[in-house]
């Protein structure tokens, strides 16, 4: 916001001028130092929050900040979203370009005599500097909270957007940083950029698109970033002339930089942000930073529902094959291309498919307990039946930094019925469904036969499939549905489930001794115990909708025993493979543990309310407890389960026109609330835990910009989950957050 100087103050200051210019004439002259200063030379106040913290901690905002202002030691610059600063120091002129969302501190300043350093603190945000005089890493440095950054006749742009990682890009000259936690140091050469946090501390390439994106970004709308460079070259011109160096480590003498040229792709790469508002911005994966460019064109066709996900991750050139990300060595935009395939026909043909499945994102048509429905992609509700053996299974809860294409499918014909589902139909490890009969006539009460099997439950493992004996989970049910009513203004619909969890080991493990390789029939039958059949789980209980279609309601009475769990495969249940697969190697090797012999039962109730072109949203909380068998008092299990989601549509919010998801699903809540009952050392956010968050805001009538939030779990470069410790149940978890667009039609 550029401010302009009123008509009074300068009136003021023309009747004043007489009486300055007869005081100036009437005193001898004198030439007195300027002090080396900071001045607020311009800046934007477009959120109307921008302040200035001064050393003695006023706070100036609004028409208390004017340019021109010095900003002496200990002052704090914070800019909010759409501000802007730009600072000039007198003594070099070196200037500095402060964005958005930018905590930033004058720390210290250099004497007159050019004794000291100019020192500046950056917490968090993006700042631009280009040097002047004498700026090298002993004169002049910007602290960050991993790094140290210098400016070596240089521009350069310093980066920290978390406040912990920190980037240093250098634009002209070379720029230089320091790595606080190893103490190493780089000098960063023009179109070179370092990350503090990436798993090799190196100069990297900046790639072309990043480079043009930070230049404009950064521009200065005040100062000339060619005078000061300018004033650089002269600077050490002078002193080769008088036969001395530049300071240690100062830059070859800066030339105004030439026009940047562009070519074909990078004219279209701009198109292409222009119409499609593609983003591109960087990913961490492992310790790695990446670019990456993600566009997620949606369809809707009638019944039919598609989206895609096509997404570019890259280092260097986004159109060099060669730098982009292979998660596990796929190059998942080769279709089938790569050299090995190229005397294997077969492999040829799954290359390609694979490639194209990944695509996809999600493929719909119906819902359960239609006449017919199919699910592909990544999915996060399949449900088998009534759910007590599977419910809102989730193969997305990593996504998108594992993508699996999964499928489930049901048919309907009256008199039986099938569904059926698979996790990932390129390389399938839980799968199986449901086959049902009606078979009293017009009556249409079902009597329903399930089977699902997790083929490698111990995968994942931390310590090895072979040590948990590399076993199968088979989960065998049966169930009883009974529609009283059924229709879309109102239904409801009883129920009956009952499902047990039988263990099959490829070989004995090796962490635990007593098991045997084979069948675990103890599991389920143990003569010795107070409860001899265990292993299983019964619900009963009603649904339906009320009124309308859009308000669904659940109740259930469950009852179960062992290491069953009710809703056994769930929207966690890929993170918490290795939990379950200890759980059934104690209860087999301590099966009169009393963990293990208790009746644990309790009631699980849903709800979900749609207003459309309103909200949505769904809550359900299962409560379990069992019966204290020496006190005879009622305890509440651990293990209960919590989902909440709610859902805001377009259009709601007419102002900022904003609108998306945010949803959270977690077991042990209550016992983490509290912190007892097995509770110690969780967190809301660990992997018990499955929470996004998603919001959408519209840039053009078929094109949306997401932020997208989410937790995932951390793996390492085979795919392989990451633990933090030997023996650890459940994986490190990682927050994302990116930005990505959305095509629709």
């Amino acid at each position: 916001m550029r401010r302009r100087v009123s008509i009074g103050i300068t009136l003021a200051a023309l009747l004043l001028l007489p009486a300055v210019l007869f005081a100036a004439t009437s005193k001898p002259a004198t030439t007195t130092p300027v002090k080396n200063q900071v001045l607020l030379v311009y800046h934007e106040d477009n959120s109307q929050a921008f302040k200035i913290v001064t050393p003695d901690k006023k706070v100036l905002t609004g028409a208390d900040v004017i340019d021109g202002t010095p900003l002496p030691p200990k002052t704090q610059i914070v800019t909010e979203e759409g501000d802007y600063a730009e600072l000039q120091i007198t003594q070099t002129k070196t200037i500095i370009k402060i964005s958005q969302k930018t905590n930033f501190t004058v720390d210290a300043l250099r004497s007159d005599a050019g004794e000291g350093q100019d020192a500046f603190s950056l917490t968090l945000g993006k700042v631009r500097t280009v040097a002047g005089k004498a700026s090298g890493k002993d004169k002049y440095n910007i602290k960050t909270q991993s790094a140290v950054c210098g400016v070596r006749g240089s521009d350069v742009v310093v980066e920290t957007l978390d406040g912990i990682d920190a980037k240093v890009f250098t634009l002209e000259g070379t720029g230089w940083i320091q790595n606080l936690k190893t103490g190493a140091e780089l000098d960063l050469a023009k179109g070179f950029f370092a990350d503090t946090l990436a798993e090799l501390f190196a100069p990297v390439e900046i790639p072309t698109d990043l480079f043009a994106s930070l230049v404009q970004e950064m521009s200065f709308t005040k100062l000339n970033v060619d005078e000061v460079l300018q004033i650089n070259k002269e600077w050490q011109d002078s002193l080769k002339a008088e036969g001395g160096a530049a300071p240690a480590g100062e830059g070859t003498p800066q030339t105004p930089p030439p026009p940047m040229q562009t070519n074909f792709m990078d004219d279209l790469m701009a198109k292409l942000r222009e119409i499609l508002g593609m983003e591109i911005g960087s990913i961490t994966i492992g310790n790695t930073t990446w670019s990456k460019v993600v566009m997620q064109p949606q369809f809707t066709l009638g019944p039919l529902k598609m989206g895609l996900y096509l997404p570019i991750i890259y280092s260097g050139d986004m159109f060099n094959p060669a730098d982009w990300y292979k998660p596990a060595g796929n190059n998942e935009w080769s279709f089938g291309t790569d050299p090995q395939y190229q005397n294997d026909t077969w492999g040829m043909v799954i290359d390609i498919t694979s490639d194209l499945l990944l695509k996809i994102k999600y493929l719909e048509w119906g819902n359960q307990r239609d006449p017919f429905f199919f699910k592909l992609g990544n999915l996060n509700d399949i449900t088998i039946g009534h759910g007590l053996i599977m419910r809102n299974f989730a193969n997305d809860a990593d996504f998108p930094a594992v993508r699996r294409v999964g499928v489930n499918i049901g048919l309907d014909f009256k008199s039986a019925g099938i569904e059926a589902m698979v996790n990932d139909a390129a390389a399938p490890d839980i799968f199986g469904g449901r086959v049902y009969l009606r078979p009293f006539g017009g009556f249409r009460a079902a009597l329903g036969v399930s089977a699902l099997l997790d083929w490698s439950p111990a995968r994942d493992f931390n310590g090895g499939a072979a040590a948990a004996g590399d076993p199968i989970f088979i989960n065998p049910g049966v169930d009883l549905d009974l529609p009283f009513v059924e229709s879309d203004f109102f239904s409801l619909v009883a129920f009956a489930d009952g499902a047990a969890m039988l263990p099959f080991f490829r070989s004995a493990p090796t962490a635990v001794s007593g098991i045997s390789e084979g069948f675990a029939l103890d599991a389920i039958y143990d003569p010795a115990s107070s409860i001899m059949v265990k292993n299983w789980g019964v619900a009963a209980g009603l649904f339906g909708n009320l009124i309308i279609r859009d308000f669904t309601w659940r109740v259930e009475f469950r009852d179960f025993t062992g290491a069953f769990k009710p809703q056994f495969y769930n929207t966690g249940y890929e993170r918490q493979r290795s939990a379950y697969v200890q759980d059934v190697l104690d209860y087999l090797v301590n099966p009169a543990a009393e963990a293990y012999n208790n009746q644990i039962m309790g009631i699980f109730g849903e709800g979900g309310l749609t207003l459309p072109k309103l909200f949505s949203l769904k809550l359900s909380y299962f409560w379990p407890w069992y019966q204290d068998k020496v006190t005879g008092e009622i305890v509440m299990d651990p293990e209960d389960h919590l989902v909440a989601k709610f859902t805001l549509e377009k259009g709601v919010i007419p102002v900022v026109n904003i609108w998306g998801t945010v949803s959270y699903e977690r077991t042990k809540f209550i016992p983490t609330i509290m912190q007892t009952g097995g509770g110690s050392g969780l967190s809301l956010f660990d992997a018990n835990t499955v929470v996004s968050a998603q919001v959408n805001y519209p840039v053009a009538p078929t094109l949306d910009v997401m932020l997208l939030y989410t937790t995932t779990a951390q793996r390492n470069p085979d795919g392989s989950l990451a633990y933090e410790k030997a023996g650890d149940l459940l994986p490190k978890m990682n927050i994302s957050l990116a930005i990505e667009t959305q095509v629709h039609f």
